[in-house]
């Protein structure tokens, strides 16, 4: 019997059938007990993932870092310096925004991040060289806070162990709630998140690849042989395989029957748990979903938006823990009072800041050559003296116009602004288009009780008023006046 079945086997071996391939393997889930090292941290660097971390580290690597001769930045920059040149060109084979950004990769997958300091025969710092976290064996603590940290022990590439003095490492890390001495990982906290993203990926690409299941069966109650079903397999191919064969009617002897295999609705199920993953990985590293050009429709406020908060939220809190850890470990071997110090990654609401220095101009607060100043430009003769005083909201309560009917007044008063703020920055012909295509926009503002010649007269003028780009004040003064179009 077992030679007759050695004999089968061996027949089916001979015969090289095309067998599907073996499924791959179990995902390396990051939430397993013994699977949640480093290096299966550092391999997570796919999918939302990769594109969070690589949206935080360009950022990061791109932020210009400046020196100060003073506390806190307060005193003087300074231009040519040994710190500059090493951080601007660290080593023969990585440049200075390479090596922050092999660094926050590092530090937003694993939590922690170390640079190699090699001194040159004076004993200054003359190469930094970014040591893999996968690398770490353990971090020896002393038996007191005196010396809380002895020393860094890395794995090298032959597997030795290779031991560290703490002046030796320049140790970046994320505070963790567990420890005082390791960091705690991003990705970790949201390991959950991370499995389910890619099972949901590998699923989907075995899905597509037919999930080892085919399309139809083609069933018959006899009993075929081999030959005569690769012979049926083979026609069925040429006759309908490709897209010059789609449709064409076909027809099945020996008692076959076409069955097609139907795909549950689960299978496209997984679109909205996919977005779910989506948005706690981004979420866990705080980074906003517009800043990777997943939401739809963002005009330019919302764009400023997004890069506001995310330079202030995400971007700017990662580079003070940069700085804190080289003004505390790597200035130090050059002297004291020096201080490093990275630009300001927030970009600034230009539409914001305009309309403060406005405020601030029709009030008297600065003067034109001051707002020139602010904003890099030279001095003019004539910026010299405030600006003359303009009605504005700190006015309007005490302001009363004569010759205008106080319920006309009062309904202004209280519409208006919505009026203003909808028309703003709009140019004249825009205005006069938008008016003539919405005439309420107007005939809502007045109250009723009005003559028909009145309020014809009153929406002629506060037309006119709204192109010339004229105030609430302005416009009741022109309107008191029968200055303003055609208001008499």
């Amino acid at each position: 019997m077992n030679n007759w079945l050695s004999r089968k086997i061996a027949t089916l071996v001979n015969k090289r059938l095309e067998l599907p391939p073996p499924p791959p393997g179990p995902p390396p889930f990051l939430s397993s007990p013994s699977l949640g090292t480093r290096g299966r941290q550092l391999a997570a660097y796919q999918g939302w993932v990769y594109a969070a971390v690589n949206a935080i580290a360009r950022r990061l690597a791109g932020v210009p870092l400046r020196l100060f001769r003073g506390p806190e930045a307060g005193g003087a920059e300074v231009i040519r310096h040994p710190v500059l040149d090493l951080l601007r060109r660290p080593n023969p084979i990585l440049t200075g925004r390479q090596m922050r950004h092999t660094l926050a990769t590092h530090l937003e997958l694993t939590g922690m991040a170390f640079l190699l300091v090699v001194d040159n025969a004076l004993g200054r710092p003359a190469e930094l060289w970014p040591l893999s976290p996968a690398d770490l064996i353990e971090i020896s603590s002393g038996p007191d806070t005196r010396r809380a940290i002895t020393g860094f022990v890395f794995s090298g590439p032959q597997g030795q162990r290779i031991p560290y003095r703490p002046a030796e490492v320049l140790y970046f890390r994320h505070p963790s709630p567990s420890s005082l001495i390791y960091g705690a990982s991003p990705i970790e906290a949201m390991a959950h998140a991370f499995d389910i993203d890619l099972a949901v990926r590998i699923y989907q690409r075995n899905f597509f690849r037919n999930s080892a299941r085919p399309e139809v069966v083609l069933a018959t109650d006899q009993r075929l042989t081999e030959d005569e079903a690769r012979r049926v397999l083979t026609r069925w191919r040429q006759k309908h395989q490709g897209l010059a064969h789609v449709f064409e009617p076909t027809i099945l002897d020996g008692g076959l029957k076409a069955q097609p295999l139907a795909y549950s609705s689960k299978d496209f199920e997984f679109a909205s748990l996919a977005g779910w993953t989506q948005d706690n990985i981004l979420a866990a590293y705080g980074v906003p979903a517009g800043k990777l050009g997943l939401v739809k429709d963002v005009n330019r406020a919302n764009a400023t938006g997004i890069d506001i908060t995310f330079n202030a939220e995400c971007i700017r809190p990662r580079l003070e823990l940069w700085e804190d850890v080289l003004n505390a470990f790597l200035l130090p071997r050059y002297g004291a009072g020096l201080v490093l110090r990275h630009d300001n990654p927030v970009p600034s609401d230009r539409a914001q800041a305009h309309r403060e220095a406005m405020q601030q101009l029709d009030r008297g607060v600065i003067t034109i050559n001051e707002a020139r100043a602010a904003q890099g430009r030279p001095p003019v003769p004539w910026g010299e003296a405030p600006l003359p005083r303009q009605p504005g909201p700190l006015l309007e309560a005490g302001f009363k116009s004569a010759g205008l009917e106080e319920e006309v007044e009062r309904a202004l008063r209280q519409g208006w602004p919505r009026l203003e703020g909808r028309l703003h920055g709009w140019s004249p012909a825009r205005v006069r288009q938008e008016l003539a295509a919405r005439p309420g926009l107007i005939s809502n503002l007045l109250p009723p009780g009005l003559t028909p010649a009145r309020r014809l007269e009153l929406q002629t003028g506060l037309a006119a008023c709204l192109e010339r780009g004229l105030s609430l004040n302005q416009t009741l003064e022109q309107l008191a006046a029968g200055r303003c179009g055609g208001a008499s």
